[in-house]
């Protein structure tokens, strides 16, 4: 039996695909791209903002005109089940995220030549990121309850993934010769706090496994960063000095009125520790404008802010009204054009400091894993530059030898574009699929 799957949203929504994948393999369903080849389609939906939602309704009506059975997964399934049952009868299943380790019990009234067998398990996965490339998500849901976002009542409140399970994934992953590992949660700072354990107890963990050139974080919460973890940074070379703190306005104000601990001051403060003590800092970070009771003023603080710190990448996103969240029901809502304006502003403002940044970069060398081809005369790779998914940017690696997945080299940047870096090969550190 073939089973096509579309997949939406996050990396948190990538590495559920990813279990839900292999719990198929090994039920033995041959996994098709062709939606006219499956006998089954999934649709792994997100409901994360608005724009998520619409994508993943039109993902699930395209996929209904096959006339094949369609199973539902994900967020938005989670979110708006009841609603969703009653709207779109067509689709064959629904499976909510609740549902998971439910999964074969779910999916058998669909599957008639076969009895389906086992769980759904963290520690065995399919991977669909390019070549060497991995996610570890070590908790889910979220306790923080900002007042923009609906995470805590889509993934529910946190908790962490036993350490133990968490090792097994490590031992997996570094057993499938993943080089480039990437630590992702709704909150990636707060690990541990639920089952007597750590972030930094789980960093030293992974510092234990040789085989990964780049060891990332992602969505470190700001006033959850301890002084032990930058401390950590700065001692283990294996660790990658990029960090993602998503700090979201720099207004006291509006810190306060969405719901953020912390203040402008601490946010400033543990910027400037990283940047002091672990060498190479790369620090992103994403903020919001437009969120209600934003003054031009609390604008302008912003602002000035971004043109202060200099952040090396930066994402902006404008408020968006999300219905269950207190934001929602607040009065002094800003308008659209205003909020579009604000947006570009700092995107205007974030492309100089980009490029200005990016220029610095000519010359230097970096070390990068080769992931994969791009195109007929450049490849795809992993740097300490950059987030895995894209979003920063991209290193564009140029080479007069041929190279393969795996391969680790030494690069020199040699142009600089707004967001991208191209680099050309000077040296190659190892061979593809050698381990030390």
């Amino acid at each position: 039996m073939n089973i096509g799957v579309i997949s939406l949203g996050c990396a948190k929504n990538q590495v559920d695909l990813e279990e839900i994948l292999a719990y198929l393999k090994r039920n033995d369903f041959n996994i098709v791209t062709s939606p006219e080849a499956a006998d089954i389609i999934i649709v792994n939906t997100c409901a994360f903002i608005d724009s998520a939602k619409t994508e993943s309704i039109d993902a699930i009506l395209d996929m209904i005109r096959y006339g094949k059975p369609v199973v539902v997964t994900g967020c938005l399934s989670t979110r708006y089940l009841d609603e969703l049952k009653e709207e779109i009868p067509e689709v064959a299943l629904w499976i909510p995220l609740q549902d998971y380790p439910k999964f074969s019990e779910k999916l058998q009234v669909l599957v008639k030549d076969r009895v389906l067998k086992g769980e759904i398990d963290p520690t065995k996965r399919v991977f669909i990121s390019p070549e060497r490339e991995a996610y570890l998500r070590i908790s889910d849901g979220c306790d923080n309850f900002c007042n923009f976002c609906a995470i805590p009542h889509i993934r529910g409140r946190f908790h962490s993934v036993p350490f133990e399970t968490l090792q097994r994934e490590l031992d997996m992953l570094e057993a499938e010769n993943i080089r480039s590992l990437t630590v992702i949660s709704q909150d990636t700072s707060m690990y541990g706090r639920d089952i007597h354990s750590s972030l930094v107890d789980l960093v030293k963990e992974i510092t234990k496994h040789k085989g990964f050139d780049f060891i990332k974080l992602m969505y470190l919460y700001p006033d959850e960063v301890s002084n032990e973890l930058i401390d950590l940074f700065a001692e283990h070379s294996s660790l990658t000095p990029y960090f993602d703190l998503p700090v979201q306005h720099f207004s006291d104000k509006i810190l306060r009125r969405m719901g953020r601990r912390g203040t402008k001051s601490d946010i400033y403060e543990l910027i400037h520790k990283f940047r002091s003590k672990v060498k190479d800092s790369v620090i992103r970070t994403t903020v919001m404008v437009g969120f209600p009771g934003e003054t031009e003023e609390d604008f302008q603080e912003l602002l000035d802010s971004i043109k202060e710190i200099q952040f090396d990448h930066l994402g902006c996103f404008t408020y968006c009204p999300e219905e269950g969240t207190p934001g929602a029901k607040f009065a002094d809502q800003v308008p659209e054009e205003i909020k579009q304006a604000r947006y570009k502003a700092v995107m205007k403002e974030q492309k100089k400091i980009s490029l200005r940044l990016n220029k610095k970069r000519i010359g230097s060398e970096i070390t990068a894993l080769v992931t994969g081809k791009r195109d007929e005369l450049s490849y795809r790779c992993i740097t300490n530059l950059y987030a895995p998914d894209d979003i920063d940017g991209e290193m564009y690696l140029y080479s007069k030898i041929p190279l393969k997945p795996g391969m680790l080299v030494k690069a020199k940047i040699v142009n600089a574009l707004v967001y991208d870096l191209e680099a050309e090969v000077t040296e190659v550190l190892r061979e593809e699929g050698k381990k030390e």
